[in-house]
């Protein structure tokens, strides 16, 4: 990554005078990536356009174009950054495990570790609500408040270690990875599968997140039940939920909330 690519890109954290390598400015950075660049499928949700995974492009659409990204994009990018900072960083690819119910879910995610002054860190920007604002330890069975939830690590003969996350039916697995590294070109191909195949998740529905140490943001999606798109607030153990019942009112959202750059005409239609 270039002088001038990093100084744009902590700019646009807010994070100008977090050059320096340390716990302190680490923990800045990923709580500062999750605020001010949201998670979302939005760039291909519609048309399943493959973009690229190189670090120009990801630096030009993230960055440059404000457009968010999903993990692949948001971790990969993030990654680059914290090596060209000077961190000790290893990219993992692990399995993603919240929400279904796979016993042996596919790898899709992507998940860095960083070492840093004999302590070692889960760091992620690249996933929605349920992340945690700051890097969790890599140590087993220790309960880490953070946000919103507690989290742990804990070992499995099978899928290595795992990250679980509280919820209200106790700690439940969140990701899980082997530590064998993986480097850019092993996410090439779930990439294209995330993007472009009509069974991916991110092909269902639009994902919309953003987090900071106080406040959640999440787009909803229509369902049965609630057959409307809204924006729920979380803050401060308080949910509120804004409906959303035209495509302009997306996109004012998407602007004011998200700060995200998107035209009406790449928004999914809204009945």
């Amino acid at each position: 990554m270039t002088e001038s690519m990093i100084s744009d890109y902590l700019a646009a954290l807010d994070c100008s005078d977090a050059r320096e390598v340390c716990k302190k400015n680490l923990f800045r950075l990923q709580e500062a990536h999750l605020a001010w660049i949201p998670y979302t499928n939005l760039s291909f949700y519609k048309n399943g356009n493959l973009q690229s995974l190189e670090i120009e492009a990801l630096f030009e659409r993230l960055i440059i174009q404000r457009k968010g990204g999903y993990c692949f994009e948001l971790n990969g990018l993030f990654g680059e950054l914290l090596r060209s900072l000077g961190y000790n960083v290893t990219e993992y690819f692990a399995r993603w495990h919240f929400g279904g119910t796979d016993a042996i879910p596919m790898r899709r995610h992507r998940v860095l570790k960083v070492v840093l002054d004999g302590e070692t860190f889960l760091a992620d920007a690249g996933i929605g609500s349920p992340c945690p604002v700051t890097p969790l330890k890599f140590e087993y069975d220790t309960i880490q408040p953070k946000n919103f939830r507690a989290y742990r690590v804990v070992k499995d003969p099978v899928l290595g270690n795992v990250v679980e996350a509280e919820t209200p039916e106790g700690f439940l697995p969140y990701f899980s990875f082997t530590e064998d590294p993986h480097f850019p070109q092993d996410f090439v191909y779930v990439h294209a599968y995330c993007v472009q195949q009509p069974d991916s998740a991110f092909r269902t529905k639009v994902f919309m997140h953003k987090l900071t140490a106080d406040t959640q943001w999440a787009l909803l999606n229509p369902t049965p039940e609630s057959p409307e798109y809204a924006l729920r607030i979380w803050h401060n153990g308080e949910v509120t939920l804004e409906p959303i019942r035209s495509k302009e009112k997306l996109l004012t959202i998407l602007t004011d909330v998200f700060g995200l750059n998107y035209t009406i005409e790449d928004l999914p239609e809204i009945n």
